[in-house]
């Protein structure tokens, strides 16, 4: 597919893995939810960032090797994808998930989200090794093989985040349990402070920023930060790694940009 808002017939990160639309939750786009699915909401922004992320490692990763030069810059780009991935799941497991059963107080209510985390791990394990052993010269690259590594893991991977969005759905059951609003609000703030350190500033902030559209479906700025404390971070840590993010599908604005070696 092609983004409308890039105005281009190249291939662009909202495929060939399906971005996730609100309409699964019932709503139309631009339309407010309700307090109970405001984390469903939440989750599926971020989700999106990550499908995003790996679609754009997926069309690039062949062409990129035509030009040498961009492969090492293009390795840390999609090795960023791999270690958001794990530290967004490990995050689940270790408290988010946990807060839910309190809140709820149904003991295993996300337990079919957790076994899915098992079921692609061995296929995340693969990705990450090649770009790791390729960053340190164990190997070389190989981009036709990191394809065939996304396409071993990703359909499962796909399906748990689009089943984890259906989880969350299901809070309506639980609507009087807590404020959702306010605990969706609170456990955002607790996520971008844990990504307050000198990997999070420069890496999985500016990572997720560059897959976030701002136009699809009129999500508008994400994360959740004041105006003036966002700038004021993509001034100071942006531009650290400014090579990697020209493979991002999004300029830092959150405005959708061709992709230089999409296929």
């Amino acid at each position: 597919m092609a983004s409308t808002e890039t105005n281009s017939s190249r291939p662009w990160a909202d495929g060939p893995f399906e971005l996730i639309s609100i309409t699964s939750l019932g709503y139309k786009p631009g339309e407010k939810v309700a307090p109970y699915h405001s984390m469903a909401a939440e989750m599926i922004t971020v989700h999106n960032c990550l499908l995003r992320g790996i679609n754009s490692v997926y069309l690039q990763c062949i062409n990129v090797e035509r030009s040498p030069d961009s492969v090492p810059a293009f390795i840390k780009y999609a090795n960023a994808w791999g270690h958001i991935l794990h530290e967004h799941h490990t995050t689940e497991e270790k408290w988010f998930f946990p807060e839910i059963e309190a809140i709820t107080g149904e003991k295993g209510i996300m337990d079919v989200n957790v076994e899915q985390h098992h079921a692609f791990d061995e296929g995340l394990k693969q990705y990450n090794a090649h770009l790791e052993n390729a960053e340190t010269g164990k190997e070389k690259y190989d981009g036709t093989k990191l394809k065939s590594i996304i396409d071993s893991f990703m359909p499962v991977l796909w399906k748990h985040l689009q089943d984890e969005i259906f989880t969350l759905k299901a809070f309506d059951r639980y609507k009087d349990k807590t404020d959702w609003a306010k605990w969706t609000k609170e456990t955002a703030s607790k996520v971008i402070k844990a990504t307050q350190t000198a990997d999070g500033m420069v890496v999985d902030l500016p990572f997720m920023v560059h897959n976030h559209e701002v136009a699809f479906e009129q999500v508008g700025s994400w994360p959740p930060i004041p105006s003036i404390v966002f700038f004021i971070l993509k001034f100071l840590y942006f531009g650290k790694n400014s090579d990697w993010w020209q493979f991002a599908p999004c300029d830092r604005s959150g405005k959708a940009k061709d992709l230089p070696f999409a296929l």
